[in-house]
């Protein structure tokens, strides 16, 4: 119990005393937990709000959609086959083209009855339910349109009143919601509800189906039931088609076929970008950790207390970044799996898969970053870590031959990566992320310009451009936190190696460069996988729109992206470069 006490004193004093450290750390790992989750459990949001949309408006598990005249044949048999616990009434529908604001769409109208069915209620989210003269318009449909309660829609050359606003769960939502016509190709469309007489009026000459919703006693099987049911017998001489609550469900899961790649591989680099975020906070508490490391053992503690006390604070932040991240997975990701609003959103727990992944992911990124300096630190000997002498350096003939022409500051900010290579792979590892990201959006955005979309399907691709444009927003911006880290982490490391490179006669303008160029020059192959990268990612969730950005793009991106680089270093360089020399070749701690 002592040592428990020592450890979280210990903690809630340097938590206190760098609170900055503690919402960096708790930052990057949220980030990427976050991000991961969300792609994870957008499959369980949607099947969440179906289940929830199917249960409020007593949806259909099988309906059966016929062209023949009169249905009431084919009703009195399916209601006498084992395993049917109810049905609905047979309505009338028709494929037509809807207008409404100036816009055109396919649409499926249905009759209804003002009373309320055995199957299929559509539930009304807003006005009332039909009336002679009036419509009521699937959410997500109305959405599209740009239509609410009291403005018209035009069917058939004659306006109606919108007089209600509803979401049913018998087809998927708009824009994946299917025709209800004949045989033929199927299209997609929104959903519209009259009467029954208003529905037929409104049709004329058109031909029409009849569907038959259907409640059964085992829909897990609604699959088995259908093949074993619906026989040519059944069917008769008329078309009969059918469509379950599974087809339903997977076809609304279409939705998030390009928003959900983007996450998940977007949660995946910004693990890897905030690993360089902890492994460059680590570098600039190296000094301090070290010293406290060498107190503590000067007091008493071994090297198992020395590492408990350096880890337990990344710990406890950890803990509580994945459950901030699962949290904002779990309420996000209702709202953003569902663009057309023609489900009931519900934010429900997480699985118990998403919380070992997102529990998984922030240990990871969290041990990747800090296990190693702190196991160093509990190791080194505690004369070493309080008198904290200079480092000595490898002579290296080869790297002195390469570099004996180059420019003052080339020459330096080669020997500075030379010395430390592992800064070198944690810049190209976070120049590569964001390279990869800004590639997949600038992919993303040549396909939209190249490959022609259905007006329908416009949506769903506007919510794919948003959430790819957030992930690489948020990916750009920990990369950028990672740059002013790691120029900061070089300019530390390096200071007394600077300080006599200044002494010698080197300016202050000249380390500044030479630690812009330690960036640079691991970030251009970064930059080149990242892109290259980015691409075959785009190909492999995308075969249908393999396409490559233009030249002129990448080439600007790239600019960009070194542009940006070379001035976030320069910005801790240049303050590093305005304290004296002499302080720094002073050999006690900095």
């Amino acid at each position: 119990m002592g040592h428990l006490l020592l450890v979280w004193r210990l903690v809630l004093r340097d938590t206190r005393r760098r609170p900055g450290d503690a919402v960096v750390f708790l930052l990057a790992v949220t980030v990427a937990t976050a991000c991961l989750s969300l792609g994870l459990a957008a499959d369980n949001a949607v099947a969440a709000g179906y289940a929830r949309t199917h249960e409020a408006t007593a949806g259909p598990d099988l309906t059966a959609i016929t062209t023949a005249a009169d249905s009431s044949d084919l009703v009195e048999r399916i209601a006498d086959m084992p395993g049917v616990a109810a049905r609905a009434d047979p309505v009338f529908a028709f494929s037509t083209v809807v207008q409404a604001n100036g816009r055109t769409a396919r649409s499926s109208v249905e009759g209804r009855e003002s009373a309320p069915s055995a199957v299929d209620r559509p539930l009304v989210t807003s006005g009332t339910w039909v009336r002679p003269g009036g419509a009521v318009v699937e959410r997500g449909f109305a959405q599209a349109l740009g239509v609410g309660v009291g403005d018209r829609v035009t069917v058939s050359g004659r306006g109606y009143p919108v007089v209600g606003i509803a979401v049913s769960a018998a087809t998927p939502v708009y824009p994946w919601s299917d025709w209800a016509q004949g045989p033929g190709t199927t299209d997609r469309g929104g959903r519209i509800w009259f009467t029954t007489a208003d529905a037929r009026a409104a049709a004329g000459d058109a031909s029409g189906v009849h569907l038959v919703h259907l409640k059964l006693t085992s829909p897990d099987a609604v699959i088995q039931w259908r093949d074993t049911v619906f026989t040519p017998g059944l069917r008769g001489d008329a078309w009969v088609n059918t469509r379950d609550w599974q087809t339903v469900l997977r076809m609304n899961t279409n939705m998030i076929r390009g928003s959900r790649p983007a996450l998940v591989v977007g949660g995946w680099l910004l693990a890897a970008a905030a690993i360089v975020t902890l492994a460059a906070l680590a570098a600039v508490r190296a000094s301090r950790d070290n010293r406290r490391a060498g107190l503590l053992k000067a007091v008493g503690a071994g090297p198992g207390t020395v590492a408990v006390v350096l880890l337990a604070q990344h710990l406890l932040l950890t803990a509580l970044a994945a459950a901030l991240g699962l949290a904002v997975g779990a309420l996000v990701a209702p709202g953003l799996v569902d663009p057309s609003a023609g489900l009931l959103d519900t934010a429900g727990p997480p699985s118990a898969g998403v919380v070992a992944a997102a529990v998984l992911v922030a240990v990871l990124v969290a041990m990747a970053g800090t296990l190693g300096p702190a196991l160093r630190a509990a190791r080194t000997s505690t004369v070493h870590a309080l008198a904290e002498p200079a480092r000595l350096l490898t002579r290296r003939p080869w790297l002195t031959a390469v570099t004996a022409y180059l420019p003052t500051s080339l020459l330096i900010g080669v020997r500075l990566l030379a010395r430390r290579p592992g800064h070198a792979v944690l810049t190209a590892v976070s120049v590569a992320a964001t390279s990869v990201m800004v590639t997949a959006l600038l992919s993303f955005r040549t396909a939209l310009a190249t490959v022609a979309t259905a007006p329908a399907l416009e949506a769903v691709d506007a919510r794919t451009g948003q959430v790819l444009l957030g992930v690489t927003l948020v990916t750009v911006m920990l990369c950028a936190l990672n740059t002013v880290f790691l120029g900061w982490s070089c300019a530390v490391r390096a200071r007394r190696v600077l300080a006599v490179t200044r002494v010698l006669g080197a300016t202050p303008g000249q380390v500044v460069a030479a630690l812009c160029a330690a960036q640079l020059l691991p970030a251009v192959p970064g930059l080149l996988a990242g892109s290259f990268v980015g691409i075959v990612l785009y190909w492999f969730f995308n075969p249908g729109n393999a396409v490559t950005p233009p030249g002129s793009w990448l080439v600007a991106a790239a600019l960009a992206v070194l542009a940006a680089v070379a001035a976030l270093t320069a910005l801790p360089a240049w303050v590093h470069s305005r304290s004296p020399a002499g302080r720094a070749l002073d050999t006690g701690p900095v």
